[in-house]
């Protein structure tokens, strides 16, 4: 019987959260309008700072030191096949664990000549996501987002179940509000909030509400509000999304 239950549970909380993913799933009450979510980390500020993190993990160049065309922060160094494009070692694995489509001319990719693999934690510690002290205007950033109204729902879909730069949609906060926030949640973010707008470090603040809050081991029905979050934001490996924000933090 307690199985049944179980069973029944889980196939309407998945119904629920296919609905969710729709977009039309409605509720009797009004639904309260959420403020236009106003992105906290951006590339232009941070991305060219990391550039010497990110590149020359292959000693041969093959492409007389041309910058990758994807991301133009490391040279030119595998050698995708049979198209023959040429771009940098970490794109070339984000490309070998996601979608193994050329990006230039479509083709699918069978090979990747002179690549060196990064492991998971290799290749997340060089991704946007990492764990580095935000800039001055990044920091001043969340906290203006913070004391303009950044409301509960969006403060936990940062700390408890995005990583770094992965903006929420109104649909997942929405889905946050009905279903995983309660008084208890409120209080404590009250007080976080509070914590964060008094810190003058930025990356201490910052890494103290992701190690107190951040959930590596998340339910049944988070893990679908997640992967249609996913699909959302056209995420395609999500099973490696997964794999990664477990070790998050031990990548720092």
């Amino acid at each position: 019987m307690i199985k049944l239950v179980l069973y029944i549970t889980g196939v309407l909380l998945s119904l629920i959260a296919q609905s969710l993913a729709n977009g039309c799933f409605c509720f009797a009450r009004k639904r309260e309008i959420y403020h236009e979510i106003v992105p906290i980390y951006n590339l232009n500020d941070t991305i060219k700072e990391d550039a010497a993190e990110i590149s020359t993990d292959n000693a041969e160049n093959t492409s007389e030191d041309l910058s990758c065309h994807i991301c133009e922060q490391e040279t030119n160094s595998v050698t995708l096949s049979p198209c023959g494009h040429i771009i940098g070692n970490y794109c070339a694995n984000k490309f070998s664990r996601v979608k193994r489509i050329c990006p230039f001319c479509n083709k699918y990719i069978d090979g990747f000549k002179n690549l060196v693999d990064l492991d998971d934690c290799e290749f997340d510690k060089r991704t946007i996501y990492r764990f580095r002290a935000l800039t001055e205007i990044e920091f001043g950033r969340l906290k203006d987002s913070i004391e303009n109204g950044m409301t509960d729902e969006e403060f936990m879909a940062r700390f408890w179940f995005l990583r770094r730069c992965q903006e929420p949609d109104k649909l997942l906060l929405e889905t946050i509000k009905d279903f995983f926030m309660n008084k208890n949640h409120r209080k404590n973010i009250a007080e976080l909030k509070a914590h964060l707008l008094s810190s003058k470090s930025s990356i201490t603040s910052e890494l103290e509400m992701y190690k107190k809050t951040f959930k590596q081991e998340i339910s049944e029905f988070e893990t679908t509000a997640l992967e249609f979050f996913f699909d959302r934001i056209n995420l395609y490996d999500k099973y490696h999304e997964f794999d990664i924000r477990k070790m998050y933090l031990n990548c720092s």
